[in-house]
């Protein structure tokens, strides 16, 4: 499945911003990075946002002023080097067909029906257990070779 950019996960985000996480916090910057400079465009669902917001916001030992997540989500939503998707009822539906199929969480399962309906078979993680669904490819980033 080709069409639409890879999708950046919400794990590749938090790093970002998580001071618990400095290893990955400088691969996850050149990753968007390059999306910012206009080297590489990138999708992002609408679910990937929302659980960035909770996760920064609620999560970490050193949360993010809303402001500061507004200002980011508003700068994604905004630049052209993103694709923001969306979902719908019916992307709701196939989730809990891909869920039940593939043994997935739902909400990983409403983020691939997700990409399978915008067209892109590929997903930036760590999320190893996504390789599992056919047709979705799973690049992780943070580990070596």
């Amino acid at each position: 499945m080709t069409g639409s950019p890879p999708l950046i996960d919400t794990n590749i985000l938090v790093y970002l911003f998580d001071a618990d996480a400095p290893e990955k916090r400088p691969i996850s910057k050149d990753l968007v990075t390059a999306c910012w400079e206009s080297e590489m465009r990138y999708s992002v669902s609408v679910q990937n946002l929302a659980e960035f917001s909770v996760v920064v916001t609620e999560k970490v030992e050193n949360p993010m002023p809303t402001e500061d997540v507004q200002r980011f989500i508003r700068d994604i939503q905004d630049f052209e080097g993103w694709n923001v998707v969306a979902y719908s009822s019916e992307t709701i539906l196939s989730a809990h067909e891909i869920r039940d199929r593939h043994n997935v969480h739902f909400w990983d399962a409403l983020l691939v029906a997700t990409m399978i309906e915008s067209r892109i078979g590929t997903i930036i993680t760590e999320d190893a257990h996504l390789q599992r669904i056919p047709g979705i490819t799973v690049v992780n980033p943070y580990r070596e070779g």
